[in-house]
C-alpha cells in the first residue's frame, strides 16, 4: 500500500478514502482546494493534481490494480490534469497583462479562436466578418471536449433559428465561456453586433477588435497550436478551418425531428457534434405540490426509502464538474401556462377519473381509430397518475409516475406532483432525494441541472397526454410546431444553500454566478430576505434558499403564476411578427400577381393559414385575459422578511405589467385582422377580374361559335347543291364512259345498232330525257345511301359517372398494361396529378353479348382514387343500360382487387339496386 499512501500524501485519494467520490467532497474540481477539517465551513474538494504527484509508483502496485475501472479512471484524468496545468504553467508570463488586466490562459484561447473566424477590417477594401453566438459556443464545447479550453459546461434550452424557422433544443452551453465572452467585450477586445433572424429571433454576433489583434500577437506560438488543433480538419484537409452547420432531420428511434450540428470543411471532411447530446443521472425524486394549492391532506408519495437507488445508478457525465454551490433538501416546482377553461377542467376530471370509484391509471394520448377491436397496442412509455384532489371546475392536483424508458445503466424514479388550475397555471412539482451519490441535504446545481433537463422533457410528454386535441392545436400555433421543447420557468426552494453568502455575492461574474445560471438563467438580481433566507431571480427561474423557504410559499405561488404568463406573452409576441410577416408576404404576392400565374394560389393558401392562426390567437388571448380578471394579488405580510419579499417581487406592479402586455396584443391581434379583411377584400376584387376575363372569353368564344354555325348553316345549303350537281355530273360521265365516247375511240358498233339508230336518230329529245331519268334515278340512289351511313352514326350513350373511390394504384397499373389504350393524358399541378386513359374492350361476352363499349378513365395517381368514368356504347348493337355498364365495370374492378366498398348509384333509367346486389 505504500505507493497509494505516497499518492495520498500528495494528493491523491485512495480507494478507502474515495468511498464517495464523484459527489460533493471528493470531486475533481478545478478551483479552490479545500480541507474537511477546516475551521472556516468551506466545502471540500479534490486538490490539484501534477504528473509527479499521480504517478508516484502507482500504476504498478497491485493495490492499483485491484481498483474500480472507475477509479482508475479518476486517478488516470487526475494525472492528466497534472501533466496539462504543468504545460501551462509553461505558458504563464507577462504577456498575459494586457490593458491593466491580467488575462487567463482560457481568455486567450477563447480570442484566438474568435479571431480565426471574425475580424474588424483593417481597411476599407475589406469586409467586415462575424462569427454567430450559436456556432461560438458550439466551437467552445468543442475545445472543451478536446481538453484545451478549461470550462464547465451544462445542458441549456437554446432556441436555434434555421431557415426562417426556430426551434429549441437542449445544448451543452458553458455558463464559463460566456463569461468570459462578456470579459473580452467589456475591455473592448470584441465587438458585437446585435441584429434578428427571418422570425425576429434576436442574434448576437462577434468579431475580434484592433485591440484584441494586437493582444494575440503577444500570445505564445503553443498556445495557438493548441487551439488550432481542434478548430481545423485533420489530415489531409489540415489547413481547411471547420466550420458549424445545423441539419435538421427525422430521428426514428425518437420519433421527431432532431437537430444535430456539424463541423465541416472544404474538401469534403466532416463530423457530428455532440453538443445537443445532453448528459443523463441517475436521481429518485418524490412528488411535491405546496400545500396551498392542494384541496385535502391526502398525503403524497415518498420516495425516500428508495434514495439509495440512485447511488446505485451510473451517468454518462463526460466534464469533470467544478462546484461551487450546493443546496440541501430540494423541492423543485417548474411552472407553465396553458390555455384553460372551466370544460377543460371537468373534462379533464372525468378522464382521469376524479369521481371514479378507481380514480387515475395509466395515460396516453394516443387516438383510438378501432374501439371494437380486440387488441389494442402503444408505445412503451406511459404516464401512471394517481388523483390526490380536485375541485370539479377550478383545479385538479394528482400524482403523475413516468415511465420512460431509459438508458442502460441510468436509474431515475421520477415522480411528479402536477396542479393544473382553470386560469391555466400548471405546476410540475418535485422534491430530490438523491441524485448519484448525493442526498437530499448535498444537492450540487450541476447536478440538478441535468435533472431540470428530464424533468422539462418528461413534463411537456405528460401534459401532451391529458390536453385535449383543441388544447395542443393551440400550443402547436403559437409555438409553431415546436411546443414539446416549450421553454418553462424553474423555481429551486432549498431549506440552506452552501456557501451562505449576501445576496449580492453571488453575482461575482465568477464561479457562484455561473453555476447559478445553469439552472435559472442569466441572474438579474439576488437579494437576501431577512437574516437567514436568500432569493436570487434570473430570466428563467428563481432560486429561494433558507430555513424559512416554506413559509413564503403563497407569495412565491402567486409570483410563478405571473411569471409564466409573462414567458407566454413573451412567445405569443413573437408569434404575432410572424403573423406580421405573412400578411406582408401575402400583399407582395398580391400585388405581383400578374407577374407569376401561381401567386393567386398561394394567396389563397397563406389566407387560409392566416385566417386560422388569427381565430386561434383571438381565443388564446380570451383566455389570457380571462385568467386575469380574477387574479387577486396578495396581501402585504407583516413580518419583516415576508414584507422584504413582497416588495421585492414586486407582484402588483407585475400584474399590472401583464393587463397591459395583453391589451397590447389584443390590438396587434386585432390590427392583423383588419389587414387580413383587407387582404381578402384585394383577392376577391383579382378574382372578380379574372372571373370577368373568363366571362368575356367565354362570351368571345361562344359569338365566334355562333357566328361560325350561322355561316356553316347558310353554307350547307349551297353544299347540297353542290352535291348534287357533282352526282349529276358523275352519272353523266358513267354513260359516257359506257359508250367510250370521251376516250377519243371509235362509236362501237352496239351504241350505233342499240342507241344511235333506233333511239336518237329516230326520237328527238328521247336520248335526252333518258339521260334525265338517270340522272334523277342515280340522285336519289345516292341520297339515300348517304342518309343511311348518317344514321349509323347515331344511337349512341355517352355516361358519366363521378365515382371518387379508393383505388389499390399498383393493381390498376397491372390491371391496364392487358388493354389497348388508344389515348393518355396526364395533368400535373403542385399536389394534384390527374391521369385519363382511354380504351376500346373486345370481350363481347364480358359486356351481355352486345357492343362493347369505350371506356375511359380518370385517375388521381398523387392520392390514389377512381374519379370518374366515361362509356361510349353503340346502343344500336347493345342492350345494356347505365346501370348495366357501371356494374359490370365495378365488378370487373373488385375481381381484380383494384376497386373495394364501392356501390355503383342507381340511375333514373333503372330500378334501384340494393347493396348487395350491388356489390
Amino acid at each position: 500500500q505504500r505507493p497509494i499512501i505516497a499518492a495520498l500524501a500528495a494528493g491523491v485519494p485512495a480507494p478507502d478514502s474515495c468511498a464517495r467520490l464523484g459527489g460533493r467532497r471528493e470531486t475533481m474540481a478545478r478551483s479552490k482546494v479545500r480541507d474537511d477539517s477546516s475551521d472556516n465551513g468551506a466545502l471540500p474538494g479534490q486538490p490539484e493534481y501534477s504528473s509527479a504527484r499521480a504517478s508516484a509508483g502507482l500504476l504498478d502496485d497491485p493495490a492499483y490494480k485491484t481498483m474500480t475501472t472507475g477509479m482508475k479512471d479518476k486517478l488516470q484524468a487526475a494525472a492528466d490534469k497534472g501533466n496539462k496545468r504543468e504545460e501551462e504553467e509553461h505558458m504563464d508570463g507577462e504577456w498575459q497583462t494586457f490593458g491593466d488586466v491580467r488575462w487567463s490562459l482560457n481568455h486567450a484561447k477563447l480570442l484566438y479562436l474568435i479571431h480565426k473566424y471574425a475580424v474588424t477590417a483593417q481597411s476599407l477594401e475589406e469586409e467586415e466578418t462575424w462569427i454567430r453566438n450559436v456556432p461560438l459556443l458550439v466551437m467552445v464545447y468543442e475545445g472543451i471536449v478536446a481538453g484545451v479550453l478549461d470550462f464547465d459546461y451544462a445542458p441549456q434550452s437554446t432556441l436555434i433559428s434555421h431557415e426562417g424557422s426556430s426551434r429549441r433544443c437542449f445544448m451543452n452551453v458553458t455558463q464559463e465561456g460566456k463569461s468570459a465572452i462578456d470579459d473580452l467585450r467589456e475591455q473592448k477586445l470584441l465587438n458585437g453586433l446585435k441584429l434578428s433572424s427571418e422570425d425576429f429571433q434576436p442574434i448576437t454576433a462577434y468579431q475580434c477588435s484592433v485591440k484584441g489583434l494586437e493582444f494575440i500577437k503577444r500570445t505564445p506560438l503553443k498556445l495557438k497550436k493548441d487551439v488550432d488543433g481542434f478548430i481545423y480538419a485533420p489530415k489531409p484537409f489540415q489547413d481547411k478551418l471547420l466550420m458549424v452547420q445545423l441539419r435538421r432531420a427525422w430521428d426514428e428511434e425518437e420519433g421527431k425531428d432532431v437537430q444535430r450540428f456539424f463541423l465541416a470543411a472544404e474538401g469534403g471532411y466532416e463530423k457530428m457534434s455532440t453538443i445537443t447530446d445532453t448528459e443523463d443521472v441517475s436521481y429518485v425524486a418524490s412528488p411535491y405540490l405546496p400545500l396551498h394549492v392542494r384541496k385535502s391532506e391526502k398525503p403524497m408519495t415518498s420516495n425516500a426509502h428508495r434514495a439509495g437507488e440512485a447511488a446505485s445508478g451510473e451517468s454518462n457525465i463526460k466534464d469533470d464538474l467544478s462546484e461551487a454551490i450546493h443546496l440541501a433538501h430540494v423541492n423543485l416546482l417548474v411552472g407553465e401556462w396553458v390555455a384553460f377553461g372551466s370544460n377543460q377542467i371537468v373534462a379533464l376530471n372525468e378522464r382521469l377519473g376524479a369521481m371514479d370509484r378507481c380514480q387515475g391509471g395509466l395515460f396516453t394520448s394516443k387516438i383510438d381509430s378501432d374501439p371494437t377491436a380486440t387488441q389494442f397496442k402503444v408505445p412503451t412509455g406511459l404516464t401512471q397518475v394517481g388523483i390526490l384532489d380536485y375541485d370539479l371546475i377550478n383545479c385538479i392536483n394528482f400524482e403523475a409516475e413516468i415511465n420512460y424508458p431509459e438508458a442502460e445503466g441510468i436509474v431515475q424514479v421520477e415522480n411528479f406532483g402536477m396542479h393544473l388550475n382553470v386560469d391555466g397555471t400548471i405546476m410540475y412539482g418535485m422534491k430530490i432525494e438523491a441524485i448519484m451519490e448525493r442526498k437530499a441535504d448535498d444537492i450540487s446545481l450541476d447536478m440538478l441541472s441535468r435533472l431540470l433537463v428530464d424533468v422539462q422533457k418528461d413534463s411537456s410528454q405528460i401534459i401532451n397526454d391529458l390536453l385535449s386535441a383543441y388544447q395542443r392545436s393551440l400550443l402547436e400555433m403559437i409555438f409553431s410546431g415546436d411546443e414539446m421543447n416549450r421553454d418553462k420557468y424553474n423555481m429551486v426552494i432549498a431549506e440552506a444553500i452552501d456557501p451562505k453568502l449576501n445576496g449580492e455575492e453571488y453575482m461575482d461574474r465568477g464561479d457562484n454566478e455561473n453555476e447559478l445560471k445553469q439552472v435559472i438563467g442569466d441572474i438579474q438580481s439576488a437579494h437576501n430576505i431577512g437574516a437567514d433566507d436568500v432569493l436570487i431571480l434570473g430570466r428563467d427561474g428563481m432560486l429561494f434558499a433558507g430555513p424559512n423557504s416554506r413559509r413564503h410559499e403563497p407569495l412565491l405561488l402567486f409570483y410563478l403564476s405571473l411569471l409564466v404568463r409573462d414567458m407566454f406573452i413573451r412567445v405569443f409576441f413573437v408569434r404575432t411578427f410572424v403573423l406580421d410577416d405573412l400578411l406582408k408576404t401575402i400583399r407582395r404576392l398580391i400585388m405581383e400577381h400578374e407577374s407569376d400565374p401561381n401567386n393567386i394560389p398561394k394567396v389563397r393558401t397563406m389566407l387560409n393559414s392566416a385566417s386560422r392562426d388569427i381565430i386561434l390567437l383571438q381565443e388564446v388571448l380570451s383566455y389570457l385575459g380571462e385568467s386575469l380578471e380574477g387574479m387577486e394579488v396578495p396581501e402585504r405580510p407583516e413580518d419583516e422578511a415576508g414584507g422584504t419579499l413582497y416588495k421585492v417581487l414586486n407582484m402588483a406592479t407585475m400584474r399590472r405589467d401583464v393587463q397591459v402586455r395583453v391589451n397590447d396584443l389584443k390590438k396587434l391581434v386585432q390590427g392583423a385582422q383588419h389587414e387580413l379583411a383587407n387582404l381578402s377584400s384585394m383577392t376577391d376584387v383579382i378574382n372578380t377580374k379574372q372571373l370577368e376575363d373568363v366571362f368575356k372569353s367565354v362570351e368571345a368564344n361562344t359569338k365566334f361559335l355562333v357566328d361560325a354555325s350561322g355561316a356553316n348553316e347558310r353554307s350547307s345549303a349551297s353544299l347540297q347543291v353542290m352535291q348534287l350537281m357533282l352526282a349529276g355530273m358523275f352519272s353523266f360521265d358513267i354513260i359516257d364512259r359506257i359508250s367510250g365516247g370521251t376516250l377519243g375511240l371509235s362509236t362501237p358498233w352496239w351504241v350505233e345498232q342499240w342507241i344511235n339508230e333506233p333511239i336518237v336518230a329516230r326520237f328527238p329529245f328521247l336520248w335526252f330525257a333518258i339521260n334525265i331519268a338517270w340522272l334523277l334515278v342515280f340522285t336519289f340512289v345516292l341520297v339515300k345511301v348517304m342518309r343511311w351511313m348518317s344514321d349509323l352514326g347515331t344511337g349512341f350513350l355517352t355516361l358519366r359517372v363521378k365515382v371518387n373511390a379508393k383505388i389499390n394504384l399498383d393493381k390498376m397499373e397491372m390491371y391496364l398494361t392487358d388493354k389497348n389504350i388508344e389515348v393518355t393524358e396526364s395533368m400535373e399541378e403542385p399536389h394534384v396529378s390527374i391521369k385519363k386513359v382511354t380504351w376500346q374492350e373486345r370481350d363481347k361476352a364480358l359486356w351481355a353479348g352486345g357492343a362493347p363499349p369505350k371506356i375511359e378513365l380518370s385517375l388521381d395517381t398523387q392520392y390514389g382514387f377512381l374519379l370518374s368514368v366515361v362509356f361510349h356504347l353503340d346502343k344500336k348493337k347493345s342492350e345494356l343500360n347505365e346501370e348495366g355498364l357501371m356494374r359490370i365495370l365495378t365488378a370487373i374492378l373488385a375481381e381484380h382487387g383494384i376497386l373495394a366498398d364501392y356501390v355503383p348509384p342507381t340511375t333514373l333509367y333503372s330500378a334501384p339496386v340494393s347493396q348487395e346486389e350491388g356489390k
